[in-house]
């Protein structure tokens, strides 16, 4: 068949860019903790690999897609029929463009029909994949660094749906009542579908600081739609908050039981300063005497993958923190540093929640598979997917589901269509009603502004927080699951 010049040049650029996508994530050996494949720029937990190794033998207890014993020329012959598929597929998608570009009522540039085709292919993927137009890949990688400005929310895709899984304490979502497990309906009152992606929300929801944005939003207790307009605010870096902070200098204080001597530490994010900051927190609270520690990361969305294995080493004491595979190889395994850890190894407990995510669920499954430390609360979210970013010579870049992450004894963290097992289960159920987890995040605002808490029943009052006075209560007995000595699960 005769193909004209146009789709000729669709046919090798769409070609050229594809097979490099796939050769790069592939092949392309990232910076161990998740800088994008030409930049040293550091990537969010679940956009980010860690170093990548040759394909090595599966791990026991992990899945693998090679199947089958077919020999040489068998698998030759279906490696050719599947070559000439997919470019009778590219043959035909540059036909459907040639036909648009010459025959649409309205002229259209042969670039945007590019950038549409790769949207496309990357749409039909899950929704933590993407493509980045050259502007919008800038963007990004700011936002990665944490320069940028907002309303202080973070959202999923679920079952089609934008969800929010956290809002920022003390950011305008967050003033605003704006709760995790709200829904996103309109953006500017455009439809959220109609944004394509993570990324198309994203930047929707960001903007200059002092600009508004206004969101429908959907909460399914009670049933109904609410409008709020929402100034965007520079997002700020701190990721530790305590249990009460000075009314006058905002400063946190991290005991929260002086006759115990227990430390309490909230962990927001993981970001590039988590671990300096907890290891000047945690060395104050040892010169204090601390005898037991708890961590909470609820509604932790997540971050970057270094910092939530950075964290991790702090506390196991060597062995397997993280394994990420794909496509039956292991992507990277990192292992702890034993000089990194923190001595002695003084009782721990995790307290978790079903918005517990990515990063938070990559620590959390390292400490309780070396049984490091007891986890309270309820299921984990379920989010354990790795993204590699895939420069595309200046001309954008495509952000790729390549991997999931398994923690140290083989479990898969990501939720899977139809899976009745993912996340993290804890040790100790503690679950709580919604209208107490509202409360509880209220509560969290007015410590943060300097109001005495009132989660623990101080003064008598009633107990809000039962998952933290679980994990107290816990840690006054011994915590005797913290007290063992770190394992090599998953050596």
């Amino acid at each position: 068949m005769k193909r004209s010049a146009f789709a000729v040049a669709a046919i090798i650029a769409l070609a050229a860019i594809i097979a490099l996508g796939l050769w790069q994530s592939a092949y392309c050996p990232e910076a161990q903790a998740a800088p994008p494949a030409t930049s040293d720029k550091a990537v969010a937990a679940d956009e980010a690999p860690g170093k990548e190794t040759p394909p090595a033998e599966t791990p026991a207890g992990l899945p693998s897609t090679e199947t089958g014993t077919a020999g040489p020329a068998f698998r030759a012959e279906a490696a050719r029929q599947r070559e000439a598929e997919t470019f009778e597929n590219y043959e035909r998608l540059a036909r459907v463009m040639e036909i648009v570009e010459s025959r649409y009522v309205e002229p259209v540039e042969p670039k945007q029909l590019f950038e549409g085709a790769i949207n496309g292919i990357m749409n039909s993927l899950d929704p933590n994949s993407a493509y980045f137009p050259a502007e919008s890949y800038k963007e990004f990688m700011e936002e990665t660094e944490q320069q940028f400005s907002g309303i202080g929310i973070t959202v999923a895709i679920e079952k089609d749906k934008v969800k929010v899984i956290s809002t920022l304490e003390g950011m305008p979502a967050f003033r605003a009542g704006v709760q995790p497990g709200d829904y996103i309906v309109r953006i500017d009152d455009r439809p959220s579908e109609e944004f394509g992606s993570l990324e198309g929300l994203a930047r929707a929801l960001r903007g200059a600081v002092g600009t508004s944005v206004k969101i429908t939003f959907f909460r399914l207790s009670t049933s109904k739609e609410f409008t709020l307009v929402l100034t965007r605010e520079e997002i700020p870096v701190s990721t530790l908050s305590g249990y009460r902070s000075d009314a006058k200098t905002g400063k946190w204080s991290f005991m929260i039981d002086q006759n115990a001597r227990l430390g309490y530490i909230r962990v927001t994010k993981f970001s590039q300063n988590t671990a300096r900051e907890l290891d000047e927190t945690y060395a104050d609270l040892v010169s204090h005497g601390m005898k037991g520690l708890a961590i909470d990361v609820r509604y932790n969305p997540g971050g970057l993958l270094d910092s939530a294995v950075a964290v991790a080493d702090r506390f196991v004491g060597s062995g397997l923190i993280v394994r990420t595979q794909g496509r039956g190889a292991v992507h990277s395994e990192i292992f702890a540093k034993p000089g990194d850890t923190y001595k002695p190894a003084l009782p721990l407990v995790l307290v978790v929640n079903e918005f517990s995510a990515s990063a938070s669920e990559v620590f959390g499954g390292a400490l309780q598979d070396h049984k490091r430390a007891t986890l309270v609360g309820v299921r984990t979210f379920g989010k354990g997917s790795v993204q590699n970013i895939i420069d595309l010579d200046g001309e954008g870049a495509l952000k790729l589901t390549v991997a999931y992450y398994y923690t140290p004894s083989g479990r898969l963290v990501h939720r899977l269509p139809g899976a009745k097992d993912w996340g993290l289960d804890p040790d100790v159920v503690a679950p709580m009603s919604p209208d107490d987890e509202l409360k509880l995040r209220q509560e969290w605002s007015r410590i943060a502004g300097g109001a005495e808490p009132a989660t623990l029943g101080e003064k008598g009052g009633p107990v809000l927080d039962v998952q933290l006075a679980r994990a107290l209560e816990i840690l006054r007995k011994g915590a005797p699951a913290a007290l063992e000595p770190p394992g090599e699960a998953g050596k």
